[in-house]
């Protein structure tokens, strides 16, 4: 029997330290025990869960944009996108090699992301098919792959400016995109993965999945064979002309659809990032511009149908030059009595004057805004400018004889063109619409309906309209100065406008030797179809008169357009133009 007399006393004080040990080691591993199954149980539970499975969204497919026919305009496209799991990537040397390599980026910058304390960094979005097929076959570690969707134009730029453009979470920046984003979104879905220790995805919960769903469709008012038309004739006005800027409108004059809206420069909204704010700018509907002789046919016949004057009433024009105080107003031409009709037709700025003094500030302040100029028309756009017409006490003692003839007043493309119309269809205004319905994802179930023709006001008798104000803007086209606009198939009705631009010059606005050059017209007169607007900002190439560098492309879109259209010839044509 073992004697534990003899055992030194050091070594029973060391065994029962030893012993003292493992008891406090046993009672902190017990304590940590029931602290972690008990106490902080649901803690690490949530830890272990969101270690083990991760909550992914689902992207929304946005809805598609159509034309009035049906055609796809713009639509999104599945494609997939790679991001990184820093803290589960080893070599991350190696891994930063590899990635840079296929993706063709820089590898400092592929470390540098890799050297992030996160759990989840995007690397490059949206690449091809190739690039993801080799990055799987790498196998690589902490790498992986989600699904996304990429807008896509397929006709580049045509409708650019209408349809607008998103971001890279696919969020509306501009046009259509960004006025109906809401609409055309559609909502996230989700789904819970469970991944291995390396964070690979190897199941899904399903019954924690919830499905996106879908954005709704936009069909437009826009026919997309209309609006090639009018981009092609405007790009060829601005090929000869070389303008710094230019515009170009369709509408119905009897419903207030937009056929076609243009503009110059374009861009392609497929690579948007390749292109300028001046490129994306939808001048039609942001930049104001005062009119000049555009406007002389609104206001004779908001005169016209007052009784204010007559058509045939006689305006002495003063062989060219008019003094009125300290001002002299002058025509291109010298004239000496002008009927009120032939006022138009000349485009004479002295008959105008006083056409102008004879109505007073108040009825022709009036007169504008009863076009609604000065005011939003309300097209279903984002951006859109009010235009300029200012208080009646800000008016000088030549305000009126200038405003009379289109200047201190400014419009947009889209109101002076919506004004227009209102003669053409018989004096009623409409409000200009750019959508024509929603509808679901498949387009079959129509959500909303837009009301054509949206009456706004009616501005001129029906009479006046088309018994006077007709006639009178299709001798503007056949003995006027808009003789470059006349068709041998169709009879035009339409108005010239040259406008000198108003710069600043030092602390002064003042008037340069820059102009805007324009021509709005309508066709068949009797029964008019559209009504199409040109106007070339600056042009150059030694002309610029609206008669010259504008009509050309107005008679030719709509020419082109009503043969689309399949409206019949009123004349048989013997000779060319």
């Amino acid at each position: 029997m073992l004697n534990t007399n003899i055992i030194p006393k050091c070594y029973k004080i060391r065994a029962n330290i030893l012993c003292l040990c493992i008891f406090v080691i046993f009672t902190a591993l017990l304590y940590q025990l029931v602290r972690i199954q008990i106490f902080d149980h649901k803690r690490y539970t949530s830890l272990a869960f969101s270690q083990q499975f991760k909550k992914q969204d689902i992207p929304t497919r946005r809805g598609l944009i159509f034309d009035r026919n049906g055609l796809k305009l713009a639509e999104s496209v599945q494609v997939s996108s790679v991001f990184a799991d820093p803290l589960v990537i080893r070599d991350k040397k190696k891994t930063a090699q590899a990635v840079s390599k296929v993706l063709g980026l820089n590898k400092t910058k592929v470390a540098k992301l890799l050297n992030k304390k996160k759990r989840f960094v995007w690397i490059k979005r949206r690449i091809p098919d190739e690039q993801v097929d080799i990055l799987r076959q790498l196998d690589l570690g902490g790498i992986g792959f989600r699904h996304e969707y990429k807008r896509v134009y397929p006709y580049e730029k045509l409708c650019s400016h209408i349809l607008g453009f998103t971001d890279i979470d696919q969020n509306g920046l501009e046009g259509i995109e960004s006025s109906f984003n809401q609409v055309i979104t559609g909502s996230k879905g989700s789904k819970v993965v469970e991944k291995d220790g390396r964070q690979r995805q190897f199941s899904t919960l399903q019954g924690e999945t919830v499905s996106a769903k879908y954005g709704n469709s936009v069909f437009l008012t826009i026919d997309c064979e209309i609006q090639s038309i009018v981009e092609d004739e405007l790009e060829n006005a601005c090929s000869k002309w070389k303008p710094d800027s230019a515009v170009a409108i369709a509408m119905d004059p009897f419903t207030g659809e937009v056929l076609a809206m243009a503009n110059y420069p374009s861009f392609n909204p497929n690579f948007v990032q390749d292109s300028s704010p001046r490129e994306r700018r939808n001048r039609v509907i942001t930049d104001c511009f005062e009119p000049g002789s555009l406007i002389k046919p609104l206001i004779v016949s908001g005169a016209l149908d007052s009784g204010l004057v007559k058509e045939d009433d006689q305006f002495f024009c003063h062989n060219g030059a008019f003094k009125v105080r300290s001002r002299v107003i002058k025509d291109v031409h010298s004239y000496d009595y002008l009927s009120v009709s032939d006022i138009v037709v000349r485009s004479s700025n002295i008959g105008m004057a006083q056409l102008g003094m004879r109505m007073d500030k108040n009825r022709l302040h009036s007169y504008l805004k009863n076009f609604s100029f000065g005011e939003k028309t309300g097209i279903q756009l984002p951006g859109e400018a009010k235009g300029i017409v200012r208080p009646l006490n800000l008016w000088s003692l030549d305000s009126t004889i200038s405003v009379s003839f289109g200047y201190e007043t400014a419009v947009t493309p889209i109101q002076l063109t919506t004004a227009f119309c209102s003669i053409a269809n018989g004096g009623t205004l409409l409000k200009p619409q750019i959508v024509s319905r929603i509808t679901d994802y498949s387009g079959k179930r129509v959500k909303k309906r837009y009301k054509t023709p949206e009456r706004v006001r009616r501005v001129v008798s029906p009479e006046i309209a088309r018994e006077v104000m007709s006639p009178i803007l299709e001798n503007v086209v056949r003995e006027g100065t808009g003789k470059k606009a006349m068709l041998f198939t169709y009879s035009v009705a339409g108005k010239t406008g040259t406008a000198k631009k108003l710069q600043r010059v030092g602390n002064k606005m003042q008037y340069t030797n820059k102009y805007i050059g324009s021509f709005i017209g309508y066709a068949p007169v009797d029964e008019p179809k559209v009504c199409v607007l040109v106007s070339l900002n600056e042009p150059k190439n030694g002309a610029y008169y609206g008669g010259t560098v504008a009509a050309p492309a107005v008679g030719n879109i709509i020419e082109r357009t009503l043969d689309y259209m399949e409206v019949g010839p009123q004349y048989i044509q013997t000779a060319q133009r």
